[in-house]
């Protein structure tokens, strides 16, 4: 009987748009980090922990496993219409309800929010990365713009691609002094930024790189961040920061940036030469705490990957161990510290995944770690004023039903059966 109550509840709630109030029994919750068998409501889009008087449905479980639902913390989706319902279907599909987009084009934020806003997926924008003349933002962007994609005709059309300016002041903004900052914050804000996204790109040589003009190879000076900072902060938004080196890690603690947008030394090459530059130490942990900083590692990334002029890759696995071990030791400090952690890939073209099954094939976290960092400490790091990312009496009632038991099998994460939005049962 329930099973077919079951059946008729999901015909009907997959032409439902509205959140009903449920009885969902026979479940397994994750709650403060462990799976409690209750029964649990939903009314308004909110959890209920006590029976409301009117049930409208009841759902039988049968005794599978619910977990709040995952988000990407830094990504560069989502920017423009175009294939923009594929990616949200595969945002869903894998039970991503969160997505923060860290670089785009400003006006393809505002190409994309009304497609948005007829979707289960909730979307944080950065709107243009602010940066020094031909420092990191002019590359992707302005070869994209220009459809010159391969790395190789990208060497090719160099000179070109430096004297393009197709989506300056849309998808990357120029500011090399206060002054710049001041003449160009309007038109920054007149995109709606959700978040403020700086780049600094070894601050601490920025006068030399600023000379050379190698595009991509610069960012801010540490004046102009930490007045960002401050003009941002009074208007409320928080900022990330793009980072290259350790010392750009520890200049962000310093001027007060919320969250780092990569691992200091997320592409250090392993080399130990190199390895006081891009990488941190267990002082600096101790800083960030103190700081309350953020991070989304990036932690797929692989600095140590070299090419030939054909474009082939070659690994050196020495420097690939190095690199990786660092990493690993890392992020296990920064999580016995405290420090919010997110999961993004910083990609176009793919979802999350990529990330989460380098964390998982690695083993840098135990499944329960995992689990907390990617369902509740990175939505809450995308949305920190919402009540989300817990099973909780008040908060959103979002959340993913899977078949095993994921503190035993993590990978159950990826066999989703029923999913719900704020109430209401994903079709």
């Amino acid at each position: 009987m329930k099973n077919l109550l079951l059946a008729t509840a999901l015909i009907f709630l997959s032409v439902s748009s509205k959140a009903q109030t449920y009885q969902f029994e026979n479940g397994k919750w994750l709650i403060n980090n462990k799976l409690v068998s209750k029964t649990v409501y939903t009314q308004n889009g909110k959890f209920v922990f006590e029976k409301p008087v009117i049930i409208d449905s009841v759902i039988d479980l049968n005794n599978k496993f619910c977990i709040p639902p995952f988000g990407d913390a830094h990504t560069h989706n989502l920017d423009g219409t175009y294939g923009l319902q594929d990616m949200i279907i595969k945002y869903l599909k894998e039970g991503v309800f969160y997505v923060q987009v860290l670089g785009n084009n400003g006006q393809g934020a505002v190409n994309s929010r009304p497609v948005l806003a007829r979707t289960k997926l909730d979307v944080q924008y950065a709107n243009g990365l602010l940066t020094s003349t031909y420092g990191h933002g002019f590359y992707p962007y302005e070869p994209m713009a220009m459809g010159i994609y391969s790395p190789y005709q990208q060497i090719m059309y160099a000179d070109s691609i430096k004297k393009s300016r197709l989506v300056e002041n849309k998808a990357y903004f120029f500011l090399d002094s206060i002054a710049d900052v001041d003449k160009k914050w309007d038109l920054i804000m007149s995109y709606n930024p959700d978040l403020i996204k700086i780049v600094l790109n070894d601050a601490k040589n920025y006068l030399t790189k600023r000379k050379i003009e190698k595009p991509d190879d610069n960012g801010l000076p540490e004046e102009v961040a930490t007045y960002i900072v401050k003009k941002a902060h009074q208007q409320g938004l928080r900022v990330y920061a793009h980072i290259e080196t350790a010392d750009d890690a520890r200049l962000c603690a310093k001027i007060g940036v919320d969250v780092l947008a990569h691992l200091p030394g997320y592409g250090w090459n392993g080399k130990e030469e190199s390895k006081s530059k891009y990488c941190i130490n267990k002082e600096d942990v101790k800083f960030f705490k103190k700081a309350n900083l953020s991070i989304i590692p990036t932690f797929n990334y692989d600095g140590t990957k070299i090419y030939d002029s054909n474009g082939n890759e070659t690994i050196n696995i020495e420097n690939y161990n190095a690199s990786l071990k660092y990493k690993t030791w890392v992020l296990k400090r920064m999580k016995k510290a405290n420090i919010p952690i997110g999961i993004g890939a910083d990609s176009y073209g793919s979802t999350v995944m990529p990330e989460v099954d380098a964390l998982i094939k690695n083993k840098v976290f135990t499944n329960r770690e995992l689990l907390d960092i990617y369902s509740k400490s990175t939505p809450q790091l995308i949305f920190p004023s919402r009540k989300i990312g817990e099973i909780k009496e008040g908060y959103e009632a979002s959340f993913i039903v899977l078949e095993e038991n994921p503190l035993k099998n993590i990978e159950s994460i990826k066999s989703i059966g029923l999913k719900i939005k704020q109430g209401v049962i994903l079709n």
